[in-house]
């Protein structure tokens, strides 16, 4: 053990720092050591360390382990050198120089269109309401808290399709989105069994109160575990619309930014980065 890992652990535990995290950034520790001084065979002083030695231990890290296990050990040595500094063992920080290795960023996980069947498909068999909320949620990609707060006068059915104002999007934004032909039949299924005003809550739980962002999100959950659909979150519908409107070649970003309420193209553009899913595929096919 160096001189110095022990009274680095004592100062960690005095921050309230939690026994995994501690244990990570020991090994992390270690690790950095272990290759200074089989590299220099030196043994290894704060005193001898420049910005030269992080990079270097970079360098070769980068090689061998992903990015996200690169960066985390140096913020653990980040860490140990404002330890050293504070004890008075460092004059200055050599990792400050040193930049992390950039992530490219993933777009998040979308459903398949098999999962997304099967999630409907339960829900379908069992309550003609969940049925109709989530066929919405399939077919614009809302926000659950978007849909929670729908009124019945905010849907228009007319033919065979429909269009939504969405009135309380993010930031308080109202925008139309369009109802494709299979859910606009849902939910006129769905309303002919309904008798609602143009001002009652297009979805009621069975007590007749408005519907919640938890409630939906309940059994959105509630559905995808009847249909062994896992890693559902509340966003799940949305980033499949997404993922499917910035991944087509006739849709323009514009376009699909408008349709999904996003501010900001780049929160639009992320959907057309591969996510875990893709990557995966991706290592399958070099088997």
């Amino acid at each position: 053990m160096n001189p110095y890992e022990q009274p680095f652990q004592t100062w960690l535990k005095k921050r309230d720092t939690s026994p995994k995290s501690i244990r990570a950034y020991l090994s992390d520790l270690r690790q950095f050591v272990d290759r200074f001084e089989k590299s220099n065979g030196e043994p290894f002083s704060l005193a001898d360390i420049d910005w030269r030695d992080i990079q270097d231990w970079r360098d070769a890290a980068e090689k061998v382990f992903k990015p996200a296990t690169v960066n985390r050990r140096l913020s653990s040595l980040r860490t140990f050198f404002a330890w050293a500094i504070e004890q008075g063992l460092a004059s200055s920080d050599p990792t400050q120089k040193v930049k992390g290795i950039e992530q490219q960023p993933l777009a998040p996980k979308a459903l398949a269109e098999d999962e997304v069947r099967r999630i409907l498909r339960r829900a379908r068999k069992d309550n003609l309401r969940d049925w109709a909320i989530l066929e919405l949620l399939a077919a614009t990609g809302l926000r659950v808290s978007e849909a929670a707060v729908l009124l019945r006068s905010d849907l228009e059915l007319n033919g065979k399709t429909g269009w939504l104002t969405v009135k309380m999007g993010k930031g308080k934004k109202k925008r139309r989105v369009p109802v494709n032909e299979k859910a606009a039949e849902v939910l006129k299924e769905y309303l002919a069994a309904e008798n609602l005003t143009p001002d009652t809550p297009l979805f009621s739980s069975r007590l007749k109160k408005p519907m919640t962002s938890y409630a939906i999100w309940s059994l959105v959950k509630k559905y995808a575990a009847e249909a062994g659909v896992e890693g559902v979150t509340p966003h799940s519908f949305r980033h499949t619309v997404a993922t499917r409107l910035v991944r087509n070649p006739n849709i323009d970003l514009v376009t699909a930014a408008t349709f999904l309420g996003h501010s900001r193209l780049d929160t639009t553009a992320r959907y057309a980065q591969p996510n875990a899913d893709d990557l995966e595929k991706a290592a399958e096919t070099l088997e």
